[in-house]
C-alpha cells in the first residue's frame, strides 16, 4: 500500500495523536512551504555593511525623498540615543538626545517636498527633509507624539506622554498648522479627547479604509468622519486590546495585532482572535502535550518588544519568548493559505518595507545591522525542522513501513552537511541521511522495515545544509 504526503502546508500545533493531517507539521522551524514544497527558509543578506552607531537601536523605517524627479531611499533607525539615517554611504545622526526608543515615523508629501516626521512622545516632534544635516522641531506641532497616521490629507498624532488620551490632527494639506480654522472650519486642525471607557492606555493608531483605529491595552476605538464636524469615536465590540501596539499591521481592510492569547483581528467595528488557534504552545502557557522543547510561550516583554508588518499578503510578527527581554522569534502567517511558520536566528527588533514598490522587507537586528530578509536561501542555512503528527494511515492494525521516497535537492554550505530523515513508531525508529548530490533534483529512496500501528516522520538539517523537496513524500506500507 502506498501512502503519500502530496504537498506540505504549515505549522499546526493542535495536531495530536492520530490527527490525520499529514500535510501539516506538529513542529516546524525555518522552512518554506510555498507551492506545497518543503524547502529551506528564505535567507537574509546585509542591506548596509556597517551597523548603525547606536548602542540600543529600536525602530526601523525607510524614507523616500524625491528631488528633481529622482527618488532617493534612506534607511532610518531610531534608538535610545537618537535617530540615524544612512545617506551617501554612511550613517549620520539626524537627531541626538536621550529617548525611550519608542519612535514612530511618518512620511508626508508637502508640495514638492517630502518630509519625514518622527517622535517618541517625550521630545518635540521632529521633521527631516532628507537634505539637511539634522532634523528640526516640527513647526506648529501642538504636542509630543509617537504614533502617526495619515487620513484624509491630515496627519494624526497620538502618544503624547503628558496627554495620553489626546489625538491631534493637523489642518488638511498642511502638516505645519494644527490650529482650528475660523474661515473654513472643515479645513482646520485640533484634537479629539478619546473616551477612556475602562481606562486602558493608548498603544498605537493605524488607518484602515477611511477610518482610524486606536489600539488600547484593553480595548480599541474607531474614529470615523472626514472633517472635524463629523468626527465620532466609538468603542469596537469584542473587548479585545493589546499592549503591543507596534505589532499592528493592516492587510486589506482588516487590522491585525498581537495579544497574549493570539493574533487579534479588527474588521470594521468588530474585534476578535483568529479562530484557527493553531499555536497553543505559543499563546497558551497551560496547554499540555508534547512540545519537543523547540518553542517556549510568548514572553511577558512582548508589550514593549513585539513588532509587526504586512508584506506580500503575509503577516510577520517578531516577538520574545519565555524570559527573553528582546525578540527571539519571527512568526510568519500566510493569510491567503492560513498557514503559519516560525523562524529563528538573529533577534529582529523592527521590520519595514523598502523598494520602489515596497517589494522588499528589511529587518533591524539587536546588534544594529540592517538586513534584507526574504532573499534566496543561502549559506549559512538556518537549522530546519519538520515533524508530522502521529499517522496511522487510516487503520489501527499492526503494519510495516517498508520504505520512503523524497524528490528534490540537498545543497551544502560546508563540510559534513546533510538532511536527516527519522521515522518512528511505538516499536522503534529508523533514520537515514540524505547527502548533497551533483546535478539537479534527485530521487532519494530508502528501504527498511519498521513495524507499528502509528508512525511519525521528522526531517531536519544537519550542519550548514539547505534543501528543497518538490515532490512530496511517499511511503510504502504493508
Amino acid at each position: 500500500m502506498r501512502q503519500t504526503i502530496a504537498y506540505f502546508t504549515g505549522l499546526d500545533e493542535r495536531l495530536g495523536p492520530l490527527a490525520g493531517d499529514a500535510s501539516a507539521a506538529r513542529s516546524a522551524l525555518n522552512l518554506s512551504t510555498d507551492y506545497g514544497r518543503l524547502a529551506s527558509a528564505p535567507g537574509a543578506v546585509p542591506e548596509i555593511d556597517e551597523p548603525v552607531p547606536c548602542l540600543h537601536p529600536t525602530r526601523l523605517t525607510v524614507f523616500s525623498d524625491r528631488i528633481e524627479g529622482q527618488t532617493f531611499h534612506y534607511v532610518v533607525v531610531g534608538g535610545k540615543e537618537g535617530v540615524y539615517a544612512h545617506k551617501n554611504g554612511a550613517w549620520q545622526a539626524i537627531f541626538e538626545g536621550e529617548s525611550n526608543g519608542d519612535w514612530g515615523f511618518l512620511t508626508y508629501q508637502k508640495g514638492e517636498n517630502t518630509l519625514l516626521l518622527f517622535g517618541d512622545g517625550l521630545s518635540p516632534v521632529q521633521v527631516w527633509d532628507g537634505e539637511t544635516a539634522q532634523a528640526s522641531p516640527l513647526p506648529g506641532a501642538p504636542g509630543k507624539g509617537r504614533f502617526f497616521a495619515l487620513n484624509y490629507e491630515r496627519v494624526w498624532m497620538g502618544g503624547d506622554i503628558e496627554h495620553p488620551d489626546r489625538l491631534y490632527y493637523s489642518r488638511a494639506m498642511d502638516v505645519e498648522n494644527w490650529t482650528p480654522s475660523v474661515e473654513i472650519p472643515d479645513q482646520g486642525g485640533g484634537f479629539v479627547e478619546l473616551p477612556t471607557f475602562d481606562g486602558g492606555e493608548t498603544t498605537g493608531i493605524y488607518k484602515v479604509g477611511g477610518d482610524l483605529c486606536i489600539l488600547k491595552s484593553t480595548t480599541a476605538l474607531l474614529l470615523y468622519g472626514s472633517s472635524p464636524a463629523s468626527y465620532q469615536v466609538m468603542e469596537m465590540t469584542g473587548n479585545l486590546g493589546t499592549i503591543a501596539g507596534r505589532s499592528a499591521a493592516v492587510l486589506g481592510q482588516s487590522g491585525f495585532f498581537l495579544t497574549s492569547h493570539g493574533i487579534g483581528v479588527q474588521s470594521g467595528t468588530a474585534l476578535s482572535l483568529l479562530d484557527d488557534r493553531k499555536l497553543p504552545w505559543l499563546f497558551d502557557p497551560g496547554y499540555g502535550g508534547e512540545n519537543d522543547g523547540i518553542l517556549r510561550p510568548l514572553g511577558a516583554a512582548f508589550g514593549r518588544c513585539a513588532a509587526g508588518i504586512a508584506h506580500n499578503e503575509r503577516l510577520y510578527f517578531t516577538l520574545p519568548l519565555g524570559e527573553d527581554e528582546q525578540n527571539s522569534l519571527l512568526l510568519e502567517y500566510d493569510a491567503g493559505r492560513q498557514h503559519y511558520m516560525l523562524h529563528s536566528g538573529a533577534p529582529i527588533l523592527s521590520l519595514c518595507k523598502a523598494g520602489a514598490m515596497r517589494e522588499r522587507l528589511l529587518a533591524l537586528t539587536a546588534d544594529g545591522r540592517v538586513l534584507a530578509w526574504g532573499t534566496a536561501p543561502h549559506s549559512p542555512y538556518a537549522p530546519a525542522l519538520w515533524q508530522t503528527p502521529w499517522l496511522d494511515f487510516g487503520t489501527n492494525r499492526l503494519k510495516t513501513l517498508c520504505g520512503a521516497s523524497l524528490f528534490g535537492k540537498v545543497f551544502s554550505g560546508g563540510r559534513h552537511a546533510a538532511v536527516k530523515l527519522v521515522i518512528e513508531s511505538e516499536k522503534g525508529r529508523k533514520s537515514r541521511i540524505l547527502s548533497p548530490r551533483r546535478g539537479g533534483d534527485e530521487l532519494y529512496r530508502f528501504v527498511f522495515r519498521l513495524p507499528g500501528r502509528r508512525f511519525r516522520l521528522k526531517i531536519e538539517s544537519v550542519g550548514d545544509t539547505g534543501f528543497c523537496f518538490t515532490g512530496g513524500l511517499e511511503m510504502e506500507v504493508n
